[in-house]
């Protein structure tokens, strides 16, 4: 067998698979068809919605500050400060979070001692 004659064979039954393919997909487009018809492609929703007014924080702010004074006096003018979140445990340790750690490496501050393994 040459070549030519094995491109030929293989083209042929490319050829053959396809058209096989096509016709079966010819011959059930049909019933493909209708069901389609019945398709829709709309999203309806049954539940009802209700409209509901949410006021943003810095408005809210913005109206206890035109209160009058007698009233504003009495509610507190600052919020009081976040709580800080506890440091990780390896912080505690001596480590360094990941953002310390980028910092240092832009500075060259790390110096390899060891190899690095990545293995876990």
């Amino acid at each position: 067998m040459t070549w030519l004659q094995f491109i030929l064979w293989v083209t042929g039954v490319y050829f053959l698979y396809y058209l096989a393919i096509i016709l079966l997909d010819l011959k059930g487009g049909k019933a493909r068809a209708e069901t389609g018809k019945a398709m829709s492609y709309e999203l309806s929703f049954s539940e009802p919605v209700a409209a509901e007014k949410v006021e943003h924080p810095a408005e809210a702010l913005t109206a206890q500050n035109s209160m009058p004074r007698q009233v504003a006096a009495e509610t507190p003018q600052q919020p009081p400060p976040p709580e800080r979140k506890p440091e990780p445990d390896n912080v505690a340790s001596g480590g360094v979070t990941l953002k310390n750690l980028f910092n240092l490496v832009r500075e060259e501050a790390i110096l390899y001692t060891r190899p690095v393994n990545f293995q876990t």
